[in-house]
């Protein structure tokens, strides 16, 4: 990815710089300084692409060698704290091959020319020999004086003022060259001189890697200057807003059928209590096999998740029960062969019930479901209520972290905006703020967890406790209605069953007589 940068610097004699030894390097030459009376030579070092000298028309014939060039730019100085040579460092773009980006620099440095009348002595350089990421960039060195017929004349002083706005000129015009350069190879991205805030972009800039945060990262070895630019370019605003959105309408999707289910349930579950029987009594009258399922799926309607079944926590009594109330219900044939039963005499055979016991039988059998199917509905009535409580307390616990994390959250944002310009003070500052920051994190980890698994089985029989310990008597005597659906629905279940097994033989048995009849007829 292409990216801007741009920096001016210069060499000064009080800093114990020369142009000689910087161009030296830059150009990877051998050059003889005749002020100190020593060669420069880094004929050694590597990296060096390309190397050229650009001048104004009238130049003398001496500037184009290298080395007179810049002993002639070092005499033209006569104070001890004068400054030499000044430098722009560009970074070119890698989007670019080799000859592109000698173009490119070619084209930026004669215009350095033909604005100031200076000599230019550019540089391209690429460390992808000791680097992982790529590195091209250019040092363009320009002399501080004019270049004219008879030498250096003029300092060219509008370039070290401010106020002249030259260096912002060139930040400009550097982006300005380089994005018709990546235009003329077809090529759409570009660089912006522009700071983040005047681009209107909201993410935080790159820092400086610095020489020993840039060896390690080389060696592999994560830093933390590494760590943040890594962070900062993987940043994409709209990519993450994008991603934001999706989820957000996932979760309100999610949300809305959630609370069609919740407001639908009752109705649903009154739907299956009077179906249910009826449902498994047809399938038993076609001959469909049902498949062994608990006792209160085959009875008149669904029961309680049990959760109820002690108010007691953690006792276990809900598993051992449900282990107790485990039936199988289905009544068609199995894969067993049964002896044929003898047919009673006539003079064994019971009595049928008169008109009179079959009613009273029926309109007890009746009112005894009336009153099972009130006490269900109590029960039900009862589990909602709980289900609403708990629902409640998990909103309550989620209120208190939010609470509790929003003063370190204030704190944690004060100790952004005062941090110490004292850099004895930033290692406090800085341990301050990391405690802080841990403290919201462990709080904000806790939310979210609660959060994401929403109402559990500790908040509903935490709910159940305080209900006990409100009304003990009320908490019974829901336990006991309960605990008496429950017992209903088994003995329905296990009547129906005996009332399938009896149907069953009953049919077996004609099949018998059938079969006798037909032989005793054959013969």
């Amino acid at each position: 990815m292409a990216i801007y940068h741009l920096s001016v610097k210069t060499f000064s004699r009080s800093k114990g710089q020369s142009a000689t030894a910087a161009v030296a390097y830059r150009a990877g030459a051998k050059v003889e300084c005749e002020r100190e009376g020593r060669t420069h030579d880094y004929t050694k070092k590597g990296g060096v692409l390309h190397s050229e000298i650009f001048l104004p028309d009238d130049a003398p014939d001496w500037a184009a060698d290298r080395q007179q060039l810049w002993n002639k730019a070092e005499e033209a100085e006569t104070r001890k704290n004068s400054t030499v040579a000044r430098e722009f460092e560009v970074a070119l773009p890698k989007e670019l091959d080799e000859q592109q980006r000698i173009e490119l620099v070619q084209d930026f440095a004669k215009q350095i020319v033909a604005r100031h009348g200076c000599a230019v002595d550019a540089h391209l350089h690429d460390d992808d020999s000791r680097r992982t990421n790529q590195n091209h960039h250019a040092h363009i060195m320009l002399t501080t004086r004019k270049l004219e017929q008879d030498g250096f004349t003029n300092k060219t002083r509008e370039l070290d003022q401010k106020q002249s706005g030259e260096v912002v000129y060139w930040r400009e015009q550097w982006a300005k060259t380089a994005n018709e350069h990546l235009r003329d190879n077809g090529i759409e991205k570009h660089i912006d001189h522009r700071s983040l805030k005047d681009q209107g972009l909201e993410r935080e800039p790159t820092i400086k890697m610095g020489v020993n945060a840039s060896a390690l990262e080389r060696k592999g070895i994560k830093t933390e200057r590494g760590d943040h630019n890594r962070a900062v370019t993987a940043y994409n605003p709209d990519k993450l807003n994008q991603h934001l959105t999706t989820q957000y309408n996932q979760a309100l999707e999610f949300h809305n059928k959630l609370n069609f289910i919740k407001r639908r349930l009752p109705e649903i579950k009154r739907d299956l209590a009077e179906k249910q029987p009826n449902l498994y009594q047809s399938l038993d009258d076609l001959g469909i096999p049902t498949p062994e399922c608990h006792s209160n799926e085959r009875g008149r309607g669904l029961s309680p998740t049990g959760s109820i079944e002690s108010h007691k926590l953690g006792q276990g009594h809900t598993e051992a029960r449900r282990a107790e109330d485990k039936t199988i219900t289905s009544t068609a044939p199995r894969n067993q062969v049964e002896r044929p039963q003898k047919p009673l005499e006539p003079s064994e055979q019971l009595e049928a019930p008169t008109a009179q016991d079959n009613a009273v039988e029926a309109n007890n059998e009746q009112n005894r479901a009336d009153e099972m199917a009130q006490k269900r509905l109590k029960v039900q009535a009862f589990l909602a209520k709980c289900d609403e409580q708990a629902e409640k307390y998990h909103k309550h616990k989620l209120s208190q972290l939010r609470d509790k994390a929003q003063p370190l959250l204030a704190e944690i944002s004060n100790l952004k905006d005062k941090k110490p310009l004292n850099p004895f003070k930033t290692k406090a500052w800085q341990e301050q703020l990391d405690n802080k920051i841990e403290q919201y994190d462990k709080i904000k980890s806790v939310h979210d967890d609660i959060k994401d698994k929403g109402v559990t089985a500790e908040d509903r029989q935490a709910v159940y406790t305080i209900a006990y310990k409100r009304n003990p008597k009320a908490y019974d005597s829901i336990h006991a209605m309960n605990k008496e659906v429950r017992t209903y629905d088994k003995e329905q279940a296990q009547h129906e069953l005996e009332q399938r097994q009896a149907q069953l033989a009953e049919v077996r048995e004609q099949r018998e007589i059938t079969k006798i009849v037909d032989r005793g007829m054959e013969r």
